[in-house]
């Protein structure tokens, strides 16, 4: 995979894979970089999402990447990101496994972290039967 880009994606849902697709429909090099650990990964299916109502998180971001790729300008690469620094010109990412990709602009769609409190059981009902 070459590594330079017009724009890299930090952050591969819902947020992340939209951006890649306009960006791919505009016709810049994009490179979307995803953990896939996403905050609602023990959540049984969705609500109140049109056209998509009951259905697995996972389902949903698997067709909507399916739907990006299809965009020959669009990459996209597994990790956790681990070191941003900016150069004269671009930016310089790196990834927790060691390469190193560069762009002239960054999105950060990292998503948010749900912050549990310490009560026993919580964490492992939260988007199940703890909303």
């Amino acid at each position: 995979m070459e590594n330079n880009f017009d724009v890299i994606i930090i952050g591969g849902s819902y947020a992340g894979l939209s951006a890649g697709m306009s960006l791919g429909r505009s016709l810049r090099k994009v490179l979307v970089i995803d953990s896939g650990k996403p905050c609602n990964m023990q959540t049984p299916h969705s609500h109140n999402f049109l056209t998509h109502d009951g259905k697995a998180p996972k389902e949903i971001s698997s067709l909507a990447k399916e739907q990006v790729l299809q965009y020959k300008t669009v990459g996209f690469q597994e990790g956790f990101v681990t070191e941003i620094v900016k150069q004269s010109e671009n930016f310089e990412v790196q990834t927790e496994s060691g390469e190193l990709f560069n762009a002239k602009k960054l999105i950060l769609a990292s998503g948010v972290k749900d912050m549990m409190p310490d009560i026993p059981g919580f964490a492992e009902c939260w988007g199940i039967s703890v909303i």
